[in-house]
């Protein structure tokens, strides 16, 4: 599926805004130069505390005790990292396992746009652009905002938004008689998938939605009803029947203000006062109620409320006969329906609030732990008495029956799917830094860098070290190709507006842009080169007066030699 849409952009248009990305690639351009002089000497300091760290260190012969005479030294130190905690996911209790790290990876089924774009230039300096959107679903790492959609019919919805990626880590961790800190703890890898299976204690609320294959948990929508196409089994009725005097009792709804609790939502949630009791529409569409003050209890866990604002009282949901919708649930009667933030809901008569699902003009309502269906009517209905339900064969919409609404071989848009992995809690470390008391902290040099070192498995000293001076290298090659990269594309920027005064003639403008992509590629690695290697006669003078001197002497040469292979000119003949 594609959508094109065609704009136009004019030739004074492009180059007002070409004059405008003059500074800020001029800024670009400036910002290079820094951080390359930086670079260099980064490296170089890391080298030099590497080496000094080397030439200093001693491997700790066991570390089963902490043997005073290495207090203060650099040591390299082998063996198993190991931890007693327990790590228990706190959206997924169900989730736990003795590790060093936990952690959950949450991915959402949705329609993604993508943009392709071309562009023809036009005799005048203007620019026709082809803007071409296709739409595909794909598992992607966040909910996607269809609103902005340029299509219409790709609408995006979360089954479940109450969970997001999340690590959880171990405090305690030893390596033998030392305990490492939180930062060698982070360290430590080698994630394995937490096992899991569609039997485990996963939250009620996910009753009927979710299925489990290749460790990985699938949560579809609200559940729905279904035939067994069997012969029902008599079901007792856990509902009891709503009081008389609660049937034409609709709420009074008015506007309480607005909270923060970060651990569930960064943004503000609205406070609704139904009958005096202030209530929050959680993420999952369920009500909380505000029974506590400055903290709120949401699945299991209190989280702190760090902002509240106060409302201003109004009454949005009136208490009008005529506007009254009943929901009538089997065997329990009728309660009036509100809405809440466009959401409708019912209060029950022990006074929780539940929310209403519609699905294809059905409906469904969450009693007693289980999802009933139910019906509308603009009259109450009393309940009917309660007696145990009786077998019909090929009865349909069995209350309790239900069927999972989500299919991992075939995932629909909304549906969700989280996997869990872990680090063992064992796991061979080697480590290189310096021994304080029980424990290893960063070795200073006297440059002032750091020394602290860890990988996962066995390695000797001298493979520990060379492994630092490789990582040293590739981020000093990184950082180079960034920071002439960053002065390419700001000298770029400074010399675009040369080329679109060209597109008045657009085959002129072309030549010209392609001429200042060769100007901008030669002078930022000029520039760049330059910086190098004044850096390098500030931080590695000997090294640089010995290169430019190697240099400057192959110049030479290459000077006389063309000189030496000049053709000498022939004399004329005498006579």
């Amino acid at each position: 599926m594609s959508v094109e849409k065609v704009t136009t952009e004019s030739w004074s248009s492009r180059l007002g805004s070409s004059f405008k990305g003059v500074i800020t690639g001029g800024l670009l351009f400036l910002a290079g130069i820094p951080l390359l002089f930086w670079n260099e000497g980064r490296a170089v300091k890391t080298t030099k505390a590497l080496e000094e760290g080397e030439a200093s260190c001693v491997s700790l012969p066991h570390v089963d005790s902490v043997d005073p005479a290495y207090e203060g030294k650099i040591v390299h130190a082998t063996g198993n990292a190991v931890t007693q905690d327990v790590l228990t996911d706190d959206c997924f209790a169900a989730v736990n396992t003795k590790a060093m790290k936990l952690r959950r990876t949450v991915e959402y089924y949705q329609w993604v746009e993508t943009e392709h774009v071309r562009e023809e230039k036009q005799v005048g300096g203007s620019v026709k652009k082809y803007y071409t959107y296709t739409y595909d679903t794909k598992w992607v790492g966040k909910p996607v905002a269809s609103e902005g959609f340029h299509e219409a019919g790709h609408v995006n919805t979360v089954a479940y938004a109450n969970a997001s990626d999340k690590e959880f880590k171990a405090e305690n961790v030893t390596l033998g008689a030392f305990s490492l800190t939180p930062s060698q703890i982070n360290r430590i890898s080698g994630d394995k998938p937490v096992a899991l299976t569609k039997d485990m204690k996963w939250p009620e609320e996910l009753r009927g939605r979710i299925d489990v294959q290749n460790n990985v948990l699938y949560i579809g929508a609200a559940p729905n009803y279904v035939s067994t196409g069997q012969p029902a089994v008599p079901v007792a009725p856990m509902l009891q029947p709503v009081p008389a005097e609660r049937v034409m009792q609709v709420p009074t709804v008015t506007m309480g203000g607005f909270i923060t609790v970060p651990s569930i939502q960064p943004m503000r949630m609205a406070v609704s006062n139904v009958d005096g009791v202030p209530f929050v529409v959680m993420p999952d569409e369920t009500a909380v109620a505000l029974l506590t003050p400055g903290s709120i209890m949401y699945n299991g866990m209190m989280h702190p409320i760090t902002e509240t604002v106060p409302g201003n009282n109004m009454v949005f949901n009136p208490n009008a006969a005529a506007n009254v919708v009943y929901l009538n649930i089997a065997n329990y009667g009728s309660l009036p329906m509100f809405k809440v933030e466009n959401k409708d809901f019912v209060r029950l008569p022990e006074g929780s609030i539940t929310r209403v699902i519609s699905q294809n003009g059905a409906y469904q309502v969450l009693v007693n732990g289980m999802y009933q269906p139910a019906t509308l009517s603009r009259e109450p209905q009393m309940p009917a008495p309660v007696r145990a339900a009786v077998a019909v064969p090929g009865q349909v919409g069995v209350p309790g029956v239900v069927a999972s609404t989500v299919n991992p071989g075939a995932p629909k848009v909304g549906d969700v799917r989280i996997k869990w992995t872990y680090v063992p809690d064992t796991m061979p470390i080697t480590i290189v830094a310096q021994q304080m008391n029980n424990s290893f902290a960063p070795y200073i040099a006297e440059n002032g860098y750091e020394v602290d070192l860890l990988n996962v498995g066995t390695h000797s000293r001298q493979t520990m070290f060379q492994k630092a001076h490789n990582s040293n290298t590739m981020m000093t090659w990184l950082l180079r190709l960034g920071g002439w990269f960053i002065m390419f594309m700001g000298l770029k920027m400074v010399l675009k507006p040369l080329s679109v005064l060209g597109d008045v003639i657009p085959f002129i403008g072309s030549i010209i842009e392609f001429g200042a992509g060769i100007i901008a590629f030669v002078v930022s690695a000029i520039v760049a080169l330059v910086v190098i290697a004044v850096a390098w006669l500030f931080y590695r003078p000997l090294v640089a007066i010995v290169l430019l001197a190697a240099a400057g002497a192959l110049i030479y040469w290459a000077i006389k030699r063309k000189k030496g292979a000049a053709p000498v000119a022939e004399k004329p003949a005498e006579g």
